[in-house]
Protein backbone atom coordinates (compact mmCIF):
# COMPACT_ATOMS: atom_id res chain seq x y z
CA UNK A 1 0.00 0.00 0.00
CA UNK A 2 1.50 3.26 -1.10
CA UNK A 3 0.63 6.53 0.52
CA UNK A 4 0.36 9.86 -1.18
CA UNK A 5 3.31 12.22 -0.42
CA UNK A 6 1.00 14.44 1.60
CA UNK A 7 -0.17 11.44 3.68
CA UNK A 8 3.42 10.24 4.16
CA UNK A 9 4.36 13.68 5.47
CA UNK A 10 1.40 13.60 7.87
CA UNK A 11 2.41 10.12 9.11
CA UNK A 12 6.01 11.26 9.67
CA UNK A 13 4.89 14.41 11.50
CA UNK A 14 2.45 12.41 13.66
CA UNK A 15 5.14 9.80 14.40
CA UNK A 16 7.54 12.52 15.51
CA UNK A 17 4.79 14.15 17.59
CA UNK A 18 3.90 10.86 19.33
CA UNK A 19 7.58 10.09 19.81
CA UNK A 20 8.05 13.43 21.57
CA UNK A 21 4.92 12.83 23.70
CA UNK A 22 6.14 9.36 24.65
CA UNK A 23 9.57 10.72 25.58
CA UNK A 24 8.04 13.49 27.67
CA UNK A 25 5.51 11.40 29.59
CA UNK A 26 7.56 8.18 29.88
CA UNK A 27 11.00 9.64 30.63
CA UNK A 28 11.19 13.40 31.17
CA UNK A 29 8.20 13.96 33.49
CA UNK A 30 8.99 11.04 35.89
CA UNK A 31 12.62 12.17 36.11
CA UNK A 32 11.57 15.75 36.77
CA UNK A 33 9.08 14.67 39.45
CA UNK A 34 11.69 12.45 41.12
CA UNK A 35 14.22 15.29 41.14
CA UNK A 36 11.68 17.69 42.67
CA UNK A 37 10.62 15.24 45.40
CA UNK A 38 14.26 14.42 46.15
CA UNK A 39 15.05 18.12 46.50
CA UNK A 40 12.07 18.59 48.84
CA UNK A 41 13.25 15.63 50.96
CA UNK A 42 16.78 17.02 51.04
CA UNK A 43 15.48 20.41 52.22
CA UNK A 44 13.34 18.75 54.89
CA UNK A 45 16.28 16.69 56.15
CA UNK A 46 18.54 19.77 56.18
CA UNK A 47 15.96 21.65 58.28
CA UNK A 48 15.74 18.69 60.67
CA UNK A 49 19.53 18.56 61.00
CA UNK A 50 19.67 22.29 61.64
CA UNK A 51 16.95 21.96 64.29
CA UNK A 52 18.77 19.07 65.95
CA UNK A 53 22.05 20.95 66.00
CA UNK A 54 20.32 23.96 67.55
CA UNK A 55 18.94 21.83 70.39
CA UNK A 56 22.07 19.69 70.85
CA UNK A 57 23.49 21.70 73.76
CA UNK A 58 20.18 21.65 75.59
CA UNK A 59 19.83 17.89 75.09
CA UNK A 60 23.37 17.22 76.29
CA UNK A 61 22.81 19.41 79.35
CA UNK A 62 19.57 17.66 80.26
CA UNK A 63 21.05 14.17 79.83
CA UNK A 64 23.28 14.76 82.85
CA UNK A 65 20.25 15.49 85.05
CA UNK A 66 18.47 12.18 84.56
CA UNK A 67 17.27 10.04 87.43
CA UNK A 68 19.70 7.22 88.19
CA UNK A 69 18.33 4.01 86.77
CA UNK A 70 17.63 1.18 89.16
CA UNK A 71 18.92 -2.21 88.09
CA UNK A 72 18.03 -5.87 88.49
CA UNK A 73 15.94 -6.81 91.48
CA UNK A 74 15.50 -3.21 92.70
CA UNK A 75 13.65 -2.42 89.46
CA UNK A 76 11.19 -5.27 90.14
CA UNK A 77 10.81 -4.09 93.71
CA UNK A 78 10.16 -0.51 92.66
CA UNK A 79 7.50 -1.53 90.13
CA UNK A 80 5.75 -3.86 92.57
CA UNK A 81 5.85 -1.34 95.43
CA UNK A 82 4.49 1.55 93.37
CA UNK A 83 1.73 -0.63 91.88
CA UNK A 84 0.56 -1.55 95.37
CA UNK A 85 0.56 2.14 96.32
CA UNK A 86 -2.00 2.72 93.55
CA UNK A 87 -4.14 -0.22 94.64
CA UNK A 88 -3.29 -2.47 91.73
CA UNK A 89 -1.52 -5.80 91.95
CA UNK A 90 0.60 -7.17 89.12
CA UNK A 91 -0.12 -10.81 88.32
CA UNK A 92 3.39 -11.35 87.02
CA UNK A 93 6.70 -9.48 86.94
CA UNK A 94 9.59 -10.54 84.76
CA UNK A 95 12.98 -8.87 84.24
CA UNK A 96 13.80 -7.89 80.65
CA UNK A 97 17.56 -7.50 80.80
CA UNK A 98 19.17 -5.16 83.31
CA UNK A 99 17.14 -2.05 82.52
CA UNK A 100 13.58 -3.24 81.88
CA UNK A 101 10.76 -5.24 83.41
CA UNK A 102 7.57 -6.82 82.00
CA UNK A 103 4.44 -6.43 84.10
CA UNK A 104 1.15 -8.28 83.60
CA UNK A 105 -2.17 -7.15 85.09
CA UNK A 106 -5.49 -9.01 84.95
CA UNK A 107 -8.80 -7.24 85.47
CA UNK A 108 -7.27 -4.04 86.80
CA UNK A 109 -8.98 -0.66 86.88
CA UNK A 110 -8.01 1.27 83.74
CA UNK A 111 -7.95 4.60 85.60
CA UNK A 112 -5.68 3.22 88.34
CA UNK A 113 -3.39 1.68 85.73
CA UNK A 114 -3.02 5.00 83.89
CA UNK A 115 -2.33 6.86 87.16
CA UNK A 116 0.32 4.27 88.03
CA UNK A 117 1.92 4.59 84.56
CA UNK A 118 2.02 8.35 84.99
CA UNK A 119 3.84 7.96 88.31
CA UNK A 120 6.31 5.57 86.67
CA UNK A 121 7.20 8.15 84.02
CA UNK A 122 7.76 10.76 86.72
CA UNK A 123 10.11 8.40 88.57
CA UNK A 124 12.41 7.86 85.59
CA UNK A 125 10.68 4.95 83.84
CA UNK A 126 9.37 4.88 80.28
CA UNK A 127 6.99 2.54 78.50
CA UNK A 128 8.82 0.49 75.90
CA UNK A 129 5.81 -1.63 74.94
CA UNK A 130 2.19 -1.79 76.05
CA UNK A 131 -0.79 -3.96 75.25
CA UNK A 132 -4.17 -3.28 76.85
CA UNK A 133 -7.31 -5.38 76.30
CA UNK A 134 -10.68 -4.43 77.73
CA UNK A 135 -12.65 -6.81 79.91
CA UNK A 136 -16.38 -7.50 80.07
CA UNK A 137 -16.73 -5.40 83.22
CA UNK A 138 -16.71 -1.67 82.43
CA UNK A 139 -13.51 0.12 83.36
CA UNK A 140 -11.51 -3.09 83.77
CA UNK A 141 -8.63 -4.18 81.51
CA UNK A 142 -5.92 -6.77 81.09
CA UNK A 143 -2.51 -5.27 80.37
CA UNK A 144 1.05 -6.25 79.56
CA UNK A 145 3.56 -3.45 79.92
CA UNK A 146 7.31 -3.39 79.40
CA UNK A 147 8.88 -0.57 81.41
CA UNK A 148 12.43 0.63 80.89
CA UNK A 149 14.46 2.70 83.28
CA UNK A 150 15.80 5.89 81.71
Amino acid sequence: MTLEPRDRTAVVVLSIFFGILTFYFAIWQPLHDFKASSQDELNRQAELLQSMRASEKEARASSGNSVPAPTGQSLLTQVSRTAQQFGIKPNRLQPEGSDAVSVWFDEVSFNDLIKWLSSQSQSGMSVRQISIDREERPGRVNARIVLRSN
